[in-house]
């Protein structure tokens, strides 16, 4: 019985921990910031507006930080943006051709509240 009782009750921790996926704001840049809040203030003016659908990714690749801003409504593409507010051009320039296969450990920054986890889980 106590072989049980101690069963469940790990159970119950392990399962009732959630898992943070989220970058904590202290670890992002500056003009992600701004940009967030300037998303923010947008959508509680309009919450059914384009930046709504939208979520902010970080991933790691070459031994850095790069942004995402992907958006459900939006039919571009969108380019990488590394911690210190470069754009990652992979799609032309040959050194960075290989970011979409080596980039790794994809973490949210910032969801809007329209979006569902299923939508942008790779």
């Amino acid at each position: 019985m106590k072989k049980i009782t101690l069963l469940f009750v790990v159970s119950f921790i392990l399962f009732s921990c959630e898992k943070d996926d989220f970058v904590p704001t202290e670890e992002l840049p500056d003009w992600l910031v701004s940009k967030i809040q300037s998303d923010e203030q947008f959508i509680e003016e309009s919450p059914h507006s384009y930046p709504s659908w939208g979520a902010w990714v970080r991933f790691e690749w070459n031994s850095g930080f790069y942004y995402e801003y992907w958006n459900l409504l939006s039919s571009s593409l969108t380019y990488p943006i590394s911690h210190s507010g470069d754009t990652l051009d992979y799609l032309t320039e040959k050194t960075d051709s290989d970011y979409m296969l080596e980039r790794c450990c994809q973490k949210y920054v910032w969801k809007g509240p329209n979006v569902e986890d299923w939508m942008y889980d790779h």
